[in-house]
């Protein structure tokens, strides 16, 4: 992308998350907008959840300023621009709904899975598995996986939308890391809407992290986990050689590493994996006596880790650097059901209550 181009995509979002986000927290508080603190939450008070229609505004507007300005830009996303924006309106519309009136999971469920068909009605496709020794042409499995694959990033940011400036802070260091990636490989416009969200995330953080006077609420974190999804699948595959799907799945490794602990744990104590529950990785944290703050830079930390595993897959030997990936998922999972072995025999002696665990977070999938 042309610098000025960059500059451009940058000020447009900057601009646009300014103006948004603190018209929305007075809309939120006027029409009643609210997250409202209650047992299971741990804001005392009551907090606008309509983040994602600043995020919404922010990304489209910055699209659609840049296929003005440059009209190589307009150009080359044609074919697929609109069902990228429809998918993209199903999510904030349906999270909005479960924002201010809960859905059942299921409803959720399948607009995901509409969204994830019409990427695919779009030529916006999974069509290779990867591995470390080289690729998989799936054929007709493509839009089962291609549907998967929306579905999982979709929710993967959602599941640690939990402490104040968690959910906006993680996907900012996996938005940079993909940055970083996609300018190495020189994988043109996509960058727009990298450019876009890394814009608003940077200034939501400024109202977002505690005490958060705006929370992004699913429209907002369904909405972030789908342009990852976006991303991953614009990008031509071939261009990022046989590791092309482990970029957002390393750049997205906290929030799967929370999806993937919530699935374990669930199919381990026989329940039903679309079932909230307060055992998140940051409810367990806080249980074991890390203040907010601390959860928060502990994912911080997390998140640059997994970035740089991401960026090593292009400068070091990929079955090595994979090597190294699964002795530090090994270390981190092995550490975490510990910690819910502990936390759980000290709740049956009576030395810990699930409210303290549910003060430190709102509500989950």
């Amino acid at each position: 992308m042309p610098a000025a181009s960059i500059l451009i995509a940058m000020l447009v979002s900057w601009i646009v998350s300014f103006l948004t986000i603190g018209q929305l927290i007075k809309i939120g508080h006027k029409y009643r907008l609210l997250d409202m603190p209650g047992r299971h939450k741990r804001h005392k008070r009551p907090v606008p959840i309509v983040g994602g229609l600043a995020l919404f505004a922010a990304v489209w507007i910055t699209v659609l300023v840049s296929s003005r300005l440059f009209p190589d830009f307009a150009l080359e996303p044609a074919g697929s621009i609109l069902y990228i924006f429809l998918g993209a309106l199903i999510i904030v519309a349906v999270g909005l709904a479960d924002d201010l009136c809960p859905l059942s999971a299921w409803i959720k469920l399948a607009a995901q899975v509409s969204v994830g068909l019409l990427l695919y009605l779009a030529g916006l496709r999974v069509e290779l598995l990867t591995t470390p020794f080289g690729s998989i042409e799936i054929g007709a499995a493509s839009a089962v996986i291609t549907v998967l694959w929306v579905v999982g990033l979709s929710n993967a940011v959602n599941l640690i939308d939990g402490l104040d400036g968690l959910a906006a802070g993680v996907s900012l260091i996996a938005a940079l890391t993909m940055l970083a990636i996609g300018h190495l490989h020189g994988v043109g416009w996509v960058l727009v809407f990298i450019y876009a969200l890394i814009g608003f995330l940077s200034v939501f953080l400024l109202y977002n992290r505690y005490p958060a006077r705006i929370f992004l609420g699913d429209s907002g974190s369904m909405q972030i986990g789908y342009y990852f999804a976006v991303f991953s699948l614009i990008v031509p595959l071939k261009s990022f050689t046989a590791s092309a799907l482990y970029v957002p799945l390393l750049v997205l490794g906290v929030p799967i590493l929370e999806a993937l602990s919530s699935l374990t744990r669930r199919l381990i104590k026989g329940r039903s994996v679309m079932k909230a529950d307060r055992r998140h990785l940051f409810h367990l944290l806080a249980l074991a006596g890390f203040s907010r703050r601390q959860v928060v830079l502990v994912f911080y930390a997390l998140g640059v880790v997994f970035g740089l595993f991401a960026l090593a897959m292009y400068f070091w030997n990929r079955i090595l650097v994979l090597a190294f990936l699964v002795v530090f998922m090994v270390v981190i999972l092995t550490l975490f059901f510990i910690l819910v072995a502990g936390l759980s025999h000290r709740r049956r002696n009576g030395g810990i209550s699930t409210e303290k665990a549910a003060g430190h977070g709102r509500r989950q999938v």
